[in-house]
């Protein structure tokens, strides 16, 4: 298959399902204004996968992208590891046409250089440290989830212990003994998540963020940027996307008597009962 950039119409595509020919040429030509740098204005038919095609399309346009930039990287770095000979192939003349010796021109290049290589160890360490982290975090997010199916179970355990305990006691059955009950009702508690996610605090001030490539969407509607986040996580880049939701009544209404309420709860309370009966105050319009 030919690079993305050389053919742009034959870069795969990953897709939950064989794409319509017409989804396939919306991604490509997203590709290429991608490529490019460019604007593009896109229509397509109601029905027609818009959304998803859009994901697939500027996240295979993001895959590729990244790729590149740290084949980039690598292949400076190893430049930078293995200097060539000072008695290469260097200008021999007695100065370059800005009047400066070649030497001074070669010193002030490799200085360059090296300090572009050290920067780019740097940014490979923060990001090799930053990517640790959020490996951390899902872990724990999956104890969590883990220890809270256990609580669970473990209260299914103590009600059925209770039932077991009324049924004998109303048979005239020999009771059990308080340390009898503690080795049946074990109480789950994890404390290697909470060593992990203090360590993970502290260690959140020493990472400095990085530029990343981002890719914005846009919206009018609450419920149409919830939607685009559940096709974004259906999609075969679900896994390994980062995204969030930035909509939010609290930072982004523009009524005053609204937004004075203060609390989440309240403002967006308040904004449904505006809708509800329609007889609140229109919003102005932006200029």
């Amino acid at each position: 298959m030919a690079g993305p950039t050389e053919e742009p119409g034959r870069v795969h595509f990953p897709f939950p399902f064989t794409p319509y020919p017409i989804q396939e040429s919306f991604m490509a030509e997203l590709y290429r204004v991608l490529e490019a740098g460019k604007i593009g204005i896109f229509e397509s038919p109601t029905g027609t996968g818009k959304s998803l095609s859009l994901i697939c399309g500027a996240l295979s346009w993001l895959r590729d992208f990244e790729t590149k930039k740290k084949q980039e990287e690598a292949r400076l770095l190893e430049a930078g590891n293995n200097p060539p000979d000072d008695h290469g192939d260097q200008p021999s003349g007695p100065g370059t046409s800005a009047g400066e010796p070649d030497w001074i021109t070669q010193f002030v290049q490799k200085k360059e250089e090296r300090e572009l290589v050290e920067r780019l160890k740097d940014e490979q360490a923060r990001r090799k440290k930053r990517e640790e982290r959020f490996l951390q975090i899902r872990h724990n997010a999956q104890l969590k989830y883990a220890a809270k199916r256990v609580r669970q179970e473990d209260d299914e355990t103590e009600r059925l212990l209770r039932l077991s305990k009324e049924m004998v006691a109303a048979e005239g059955g020999e009771q059990l003994e308080p340390g009898e009950e503690d080795l049946i009702l074990a109480e789950y508690e994890s404390d290697e998540e909470k060593k992990n996610t203090s360590s993970l605090g502290e260690e959140d001030d020493d990472l400095e963020e990085e530029h990343v490539t981002k890719i914005y969407y846009c919206s009018r509607t609450h419920s149409q940027l919830a939607q685009f986040v559940h096709e974004v996580q259906r999609s075969p880049f679900g896994k390994e996307t980062r995204l969030v939701s930035l909509g939010s009544r609290q930072s982004l209404c523009v009524n005053e008597d609204v937004r004075r309420l203060g609390s989440m709860q309240l403002i967006n309370d308040r904004c449904m009962e505006l809708q509800r009966n329609k007889q609140g105050t229109p919003t102005p319009r932006t200029p």
